[in-house]
């Protein structure tokens, strides 16, 4: 299990991140919702020990180190790779640090996104490099999947295909994944639970649970529902949201 206790991020006098504890069991899928700006992506590189900040992060008891750090993979838009490097040297790279690391599944999705393996990265477009970022993250082998709006950058027919290779990813493997995204249908759609962050100082606002198999209608009069809930959650003036708002996810 992933735990975090009492994370909180203070940039100057102000505090990005205010004492945020929560856990992800192993299998679930779990959305990470909240407005502009409230620290979805700070409380992802908090938990990576990416920037330094109050609290402490576990797994499965233990605090992160090199022991166990290879165990979360990280889809950001930031980019983690090295963009003078191609494919095929990550490839090299990552069979090397990585002894889990899925050499089939990295194959699959390089021809899925139709990206050049034998190109520097730093000469793919921006949309190609967060695809590649997508690739890294699941092939890796990791237990634990931290993704930063991972579909953001792809088409809608490429974004529902990925959504659903994810979730065959998680129940193939019993794979966590934890997923920041600004689309309420999106979350409701992909997630066991949905995390909504507060506006700023970031706290844990609510969670929702989503009582529905994996393999789910996207109009599923349920996730509807708790996608209006969600969005009324986050309206500032607190006012209902019609039924029939949202359409089919």
């Amino acid at each position: 299990m992933l735990e975090l206790k009492n994370i909180t991020k203070v940039y100057g006098k102000k505090a990005a991140l205010q004492d945020v504890s929560v856990a992800f069991a192993p299998g679930q899928i779990v959305g990470l919702f909240g407005e502009n700006g409230a620290g979805k992506t700070t409380l992802m590189k908090c938990i990576l020990g990416l920037i330094g900040h109050r609290g402490e992060v576990t797994l499965d008891g233990e605090a992160l180190g090199c022991g166990n750090i290879a165990r979360i993979s990280f889809a950001t838009c930031e980019h983690s790779f090295f963009p003078r490097l191609s494919p095929k040297a990550h490839r090299e790279f990552y069979r090397e640090h990585f002894p889990r690391f899925n050499d089939k599944r990295f194959e699959a999705l390089m021809d899925f996104f139709g990206l050049p393996m034998d190109k520097a990265l730093r000469s793919y477009s921006v949309g190609m490099q967060n695809q590649f970022e997508v690739v890294l993250a699941l092939s890796q082998g990791a237990d634990y999947i931290l993704m930063d709006e991972p579909f953001s950058a792809v088409d809608h027919l490429t974004k529902c295909t990925l959504q659903e290779e994810l979730i065959n990813i998680r129940q193939a493997e019993n794979k966590t994944v934890l997923f920041v995204t600004h689309d309420i249908n999106e979350a409701v759609f992909l997630a066991d639970r949905v995390v909504l962050l507060s506006p700023r100082p970031s706290t844990i606002q609510k969670i929702y649970e989503i009582p529905l198999e994996q393999k789910r209608g996207r109009s599923d009069p349920l996730l509807l529902k708790i996608a209006a809930e969600i969005a009324k959650d986050i309206n500032s003036g607190g006012q209902d949201i019609p039924n029939n708002y949202w359409g089919n996810l």
